[in-house]
């Protein structure tokens, strides 16, 4: 949603920093997911700029959760 622009007053060079940290990399057991879904995030927002209807997918969780497993897997949100 950051890539969109931040409705809760973030400018946009905050907004563009956060992004930049969450698809640059990081460590830990899930952080090639999170990366992973940072980066599918961003390029779905470039996406679907122009279907508000597609966006607003965003603040359903069992279609996010639908979308994200279909690609990586069960495990990924299983552990």
């Amino acid at each position: 949603m950051l890539s969109r622009g931040s409705e809760y007053g973030m400018d946009d060079a905050e907004a563009a920093e956060r992004i930049a940290a969450w698809t640059a990399g990081g460590e830990g057991e899930f952080a090639q997911f999170a990366v992973s879904g940072a980066r599918e995030g961003v390029a779905f927002a470039h996406g679907a700029a122009r279907a508000p209807a597609l966006f607003d997918q965003l603040n359903d969780p069992a279609w996010l959760y639908a979308r994200f497993t279909a690609g990586h897997g069960e495990q990924a949100v299983a552990g």
